[in-house]
């Protein structure tokens, strides 16, 4: 297929005539408008070729030999320049992201414009748009036939309907009547938009609000301001006075608001009342004593964290408008008839208490009556019509029985479909799941959806063969034994998700194969959006798909050859070739209110005439930042991300935050290596001793909670659940017990600080290959509770390649319960497997999409159904 691409090519460049001299050009037509001097025509002749407004041209480059392709915006007579045309161009599929996959004869209509002389026209070409409907399927006979659907983002290499690039009905505002151009439009809109700012007034004797960076700002909003120490939460701040530094300004006025724009330079500050967060003054981090044995107790305070709970304070900044990042909605309790549900909603806040300053003590602070608090208007009429529209939404949605009818293919244990299921507009019907466990789990935690616990191009087969094909069909058993039941029917799935097997792109694999078997799989995912051509398409996977070379041969354990980003490439290739819109962005797990290192690559796809979804900005800080930008091709990179040196409005959720109310319990020293001692029979433990047997499990699948949530993330967890499921470990031989318990009471040490008796050889000797890796530093590890879980992979053990694995201070390793926390699983959620293996239950959860993240993306597709 590259091949054939690349030859076809050879032939389009061929067929391109590069005309170097342009002979003669003349105005067709009565000119049809003058303004300063200018002529305006619609018309113009061009050697023999008559050239009109909305004509697609080759352009003359002198620079290349192959020839820009532009259409015709406008065409004038300046006095100084001479006949003129203003042209909006278009990328050849081979100059965008699809480099060698593209077609030969698919434009994309770019943002990019520029006036031209009228003698730089080499010719017409025939350029057609095509409906949404339409498929590549032309004959080229036409040497000089081209077509397009999409405009072509070059920082973001993502593609979108071209109708909302160049609608017919759009209302211009910057561009002058006789100089209409669509890409000039959204050049001077963005630039509007990233001025530093800019006066807004309903009264022009009033400023009371101003724009900054698109974001506006009024009078009593609540602010978060960017802090001085980086990965920091925002502080939170109440504008109370807007100052203006004396500037003269312009007054002039847009759909009835007066906008004052500055002459000579604007300079607006804010004087901000500044807000605490509660938890600054009452949770202590816990300390850590670097000279703690395995015998020690880390007494884990248990004050209750609320990240959402603010006070306000006597303190004031001024503060220059640059330093603040976006608006959030501050009330005080007494107001919110619903608090929980109030803290579910993003960007809220609430008070009850004042304090002197922001580091003031508990005894200084004092109640903080509800009617104290001002409001802006403004931001209260506009968050009510929000509600309203958001109430009316969902209530339609659920009134019409209108949720999207979703699939999740690969699905694993169901991360993504809690996250997608969790948004209200999603209802996963369907799932696909080749292994037995991870199928039963999904069954058990989705009873109202079927799961095909078989291969999944066997069953897109099957359904081409009933719903294409009209056959009947003979039984089919799944492998845990069952008659598969009918696939659904073309029409009848509006949303497909998937996570094709991700180990033959994954850094974590140093044997990655070039021609490994399960790479096809996302393939199969897209064969599927073929077959049932969804409304809404996501696929997720490891990063390490974006350098995979795809078409590259094995050399040892190295793929050599191959396209660049090929993998990448086919996806949008064919997602567009489809007719889906479609963008691409790497998301970091921690970002989105986990407690955990989790970066994943995400393409969404939404077909032509739908909004396009977005990625969602960070809400959590989190301090382990890792690359989430993505190096193109052409040797530019890109992120999603808006934020500032990592910050977000909520700090990051930490180790204990996340499970420091769970029960508590401790492996039983066997000491098979070491005798008992003394004092080790006399020693009391504060917490529940288990003897860990050489099979099966330690602890409780079912147990009952010990005492409330102590953060707002386990509260969150802890929704829809009355019992506790899964708080158990696997069992190990009594050497690896002995070596999880002599592990010193502190984070960060591991085997290293072990007993000599107790050390791995494979690990401690200086002949093992460890000693040439740094001597494999994490394995046999203690986590932090001050710090995030490591990436999450398919087997909790401590001599695996993620064996920083031991309970920050408890003798044992964490739990599948711990872990699924540590991915944002709700305590609800029951994991199972079809032999009762622990390994299998950790291996589900370490394939799973955290779905916190996953919510997040929902949410940015409930954004695009509201559009």
């Amino acid at each position: 297929i590259l091949t054939e691409n690349l030859q076809k090519r050879n032939s389009l460049e061929d067929e391109i005539i590069i005309k170097r001299v342009t002979h003669h050009v003349e105005w067709n037509g009565k000119v049809i408008a003058l303004d300063n001097n200018i002529s305006y025509y619609r018309s113009a002749k061009v050697d023999d070729d008559i050239i009109n407004v909305g004509d697609v041209v080759y352009v003359r480059n002198d620079k290349l030999d192959k020839p820009w392709f532009a259409k015709v915006m406008y065409m004038y007579d300046d006095p100084k320049e001479g006949k003129m045309f203003h042209s909006r161009f278009f990328s050849h599929g081979r100059d965008t992201i699809l480099d060698e996959l593209a077609g030969e004869r698919e434009l994309f209509l770019l943002d990019n414009c520029d006036d031209n002389h009228l003698d730089t026209i080499m010719g017409k070409v025939n350029v057609k748009r095509l409906h949404y409907e339409e498929r590549e399927n032309f004959s080229f006979d036409d040497s000089s036939f081209y077509f397009y659907r999409f405009w072509y983002d070059e920082t973001y290499a993502s593609f979108e309907d071209v109708y909302s690039h160049e609608d017919p009905t759009k209302e211009f505002i910057y561009c002058g009547d006789n100089e209409l151009c669509y890409s000039c439009e959204n050049k001077f809109a963005e630039k509007e938009k990233e001025k530093c700012l800019r006066w807004i007034s309903r009264d022009e004797n009033k400023r009371e609000c101003f724009e900054c960076k698109g974001i506006e700002y009024h009078l009593n909003d609540f602010v978060y301001i960017i802090p001085d120490t980086k990965e920091d939460p925002y502080t939170i701040g109440q504008i109370i006075e807007i100052l203006n530094k004396g500037e003269s300004l312009s007054l002039t006025s847009v759909d009835g608001m007066m906008s004052l724009t500055s002459v000579g330079g604007t300079k607006i500050i804010v004087v901000l009342r500044l807000l605490g967060r509660y938890d600054d003054l009452t949770t202590e981090k816990i300390s850590i004593n670097t000279s703690a044995s395995y015998r020690d107790v880390i007494d884990i305070p248990k004050t209750i964290k609320d990240c959402r709970r603010l006070f306000f304070t006597r303190e004031t900044v001024t503060e220059r408008v640059d330093r603040l990042e976006g608006v959030c909605w501050v009330d005080h309790k007494d107001n919110i008839n619903d608090l929980e549900a109030y803290k579910d909603e993003k960007d809220t806040y609430y008070v009850d208490l004042i304090a002197p300053k922001r580091s003031s003590k508990l005894e200084e602070m004092c109640l903080f009556e509800a009617n104290d608090i001002s409001k802006c208007l403004i931001c209260f009429e506009k968050r009510q019509k929000n509600q309203n529209l958001s109430d009316e939404f969902y209530d339609h949605i659920k009134t019409n029985n209108q949720k999207l009818r979703a699939m999740d293919i690969f699905s694993g244990c169901g991360g993504i479909t809690v996250g997608m299921d969790q948004t209200g507009v999603v209802d996963t019907k369907w799932a696909i799941e080749f292994d037995s466990s991870a199928a039963m789990t999904f069954e058990k935690n989705n009873p109202n959806a079927i799961v095909y616990n078989q291969c999944a191009n066997l069953l897109l087969e099957r359904a081409i063969a009933e719903h294409g094909r009209q056959e009947t069909l003979s039984d089919l058993k799944d492998f845990l034994g069952r008659k598969v039941q009918s696939m659904p029917a073309p029409g009848d799935v509006d949303f497909i998700y998937c996570g094709p097997p991700c180990q033959g792109f994954s850094g974590v694999n140093r044997y990655q194969k070039a021609d490994d078997i399960k790479n096809s799989l996302v393939a199969t995912s897209l064969s599927y959006v073929d077959f049932y051509k969804p409304q809404y398409f996501l696929l997720e996977n490891v990063r390490g798909m974006l350098c995979f070379r795809l078409g590259g041969e094995q050399d040892g354990i190295k793929i050599k050859g191959g396209i660049k980003m090929g993998v990448i490439k086919f996806i949008l290739r064919s997602l567009t070739a489809m007719g889906y819109q479609t963008r691409f962005g790497v998301q970091q797990a921690g970002h989105h209110g986990v407690p955990q290192s989790r970066r994943r690559l995400f393409i969404w796809g939404a077909k032509q005439g739908l909004h396009l979804p977005d990625f969602p900005q960070p809400t959590t800080c989190f301090s382990k930042q890792g690359s989430i930008s993505i190096l193109l091709p052409n040797g530019t990179s890109f992120s999603y991300s808006k934020r500032t040196n990592g910050h977000a409005p909520l700090p990051a959720i930490s180790v204990c935050d996340a499970i420091n109310d769970l029960p508590e319990f401790e492996f039983v020293n066997p000491h098979s290596v070491y005798p008992a001692t003394e004092e080790d029979k006399n020693e009391k433990r504060p917490f529940k001793q288990i003897i860990v047997p050489e099979r099966g499990w330690v602890g409780d699948m079912v147990t009952k909670y010990e005492s409330g949530p102590l953060s707002e993330y386990q509260r969150q967890c802890r929704k829809g659940s009355e019992y506790l499921h899964n708080h158990v470990t696997r069992a190990f031989n009594q050497l690896t017990v002995e070596r999880i318990i002599r592990v010193p009471m502190f984070p960060g040490t591991d085997h290293s600080n072990l007993p000599e008796k107790l050390k791995p050889w494979c690990l401690s000797d200086p002949n093992s290959a460890a000693s040439r890796h740094n001597g494999w530093k994490g394995l046999f590890g203690r986590l932090d509770f001050n710090g995030h879980f490591l990436t999450a992979l398919t087997d909790i053990n401590p001599m695996g390649k993620t064996g920083t694995v031991i309970h920050p201070n408890q003798r044992r390793i964490i739990t599948v319960r711990e872990c699924a926390r540590a991915q944002g699983f709700p305590d609800k959620f029951v994991f199972l497997s079809d032999r009762d293996d622990v390994k299998d239950m950790h291996r589900q959860i370490g394939n799973a999409v955290p779905p916190p993240l996953a919510f997040s993306l929902g949410q940015e597709l409930v954004k695009s159904l509201l559009k």
